[in-house]
């Protein structure tokens, strides 16, 4: 999708900008003049990408800034849509937010099972190794223990 320049409101020439050539029109983007056509230097050609404004990477604006306002209300309806739009996007965020604490509520959940479950196999080896040493310790102050009171083998 390329950039769509846009039209020249009926009726109006462009102005001349400080230096010299004719100007273009461009749509506000900003929340307190949202989508109010203004005047703007031609050769101000300047659309960072949303990653090169995060790192700070911008190239310096050009010498014309030449800015005049077309209209001077916001329509209505671009506010009614843009309020909508606002809505809609914390609507998202709050969403997202839940979400995240769900989630987070979940696997910490899960950290305290996989604890608990260790905490218990732990106590069960344990008893196991000392049911063991018991069993050893009691073999080696007897070693007849093993026989005592089992039948024998072979009974011919």
């Amino acid at each position: 999708m390329g950039y769509t320049r846009e039209p020249i409101p009926d009726g109006l020439t462009p102005p001349m900008c400080f230096c010299g050539d004719p100007c273009k029109v461009e749509r506000s983007a900003e929340d307190d003049t949202w989508r109010q056509r203004y005047w703007m230097c031609a050769n101000w050609a300047f659309d960072p990408l949303e990653r090169a404004v995060q790192i700070g990477k911008l190239e310096p604006p050009p010498l014309c800034d030449f800015e005049e306002w077309i209209d001077t209300e916001i329509d209505p309806l671009d506010k009614r849509v843009h309020e909508g739009v606002k809505e809609i996007n914390e609507e998202i965020r709050r969403r997202c937010e839940l979400r995240r604490k769900e989630v987070e509520a979940q696997k910490q959940h899960k950290e305290e099972e996989r604890r608990r479950k260790a905490a218990k196999c732990k106590a069960e080896r344990e008893k196991k190794l000392e049911r063991a040493r018991r069993a050893k310790a009691a073999l080696e102050e007897n070693p007849d223990a093993l026989r005592k009171g089992k039948w024998p083998r072979c009974t011919q």
